[in-house]
């Protein structure tokens, strides 16, 4: 008579691979979301930051989110920092060391009026 055939492994083997997948779709999904309560976010909308006035702490940071059709920037001429092309569905993140009163710019729409005050405070 065969002997019965056991299944035990083969669930084991089912749940690590689940296991495996759900911790690696949960480490993709923090690398991706940008850190909660370390700053604020701003949106790009049309030819607009939103909000338009920003003020944050020195040493926190703004993520910038592409939710326009074109392609935008976050320049702050006056404190040298400049997240580059930030493309439609996108986000950037840029951290503002130092206390002051900046403006911020798309370098392609800021002739548009594409253009936000930020404030960081000490």
């Amino acid at each position: 008579m065969p002997a019965p055939y056991d299944s035990r492994p083969m669930k084991r083997r089912r749940y690590a691979i689940a296991a495996v997948v759900a911790l690696a779709g949960f480490g993709a999904l923090l690398m991706v979301l940008p850190a909660r309560g370390a700053g604020k976010s701003v949106h790009l909308v049309g030819t607009s930051f939103r909000p338009a006035s920003i003020t944050i702490r020195a040493g926190r940071a703004i993520t910038f989110y592409n939710d326009s059709t074109l392609t935008h920037t976050a320049t702050c001429p006056k404190c040298h920092l400049d997240s580059g092309d930030i493309q439609p569905g996108a986000f950037k993140t840029l951290t503002f060391p130092r206390a002051g009163t900046y403006e911020l710019v798309c370098r392609y729409h800021g002739d548009q009026g594409m253009v936000a005050s930020l404030t960081v405070t000490p």
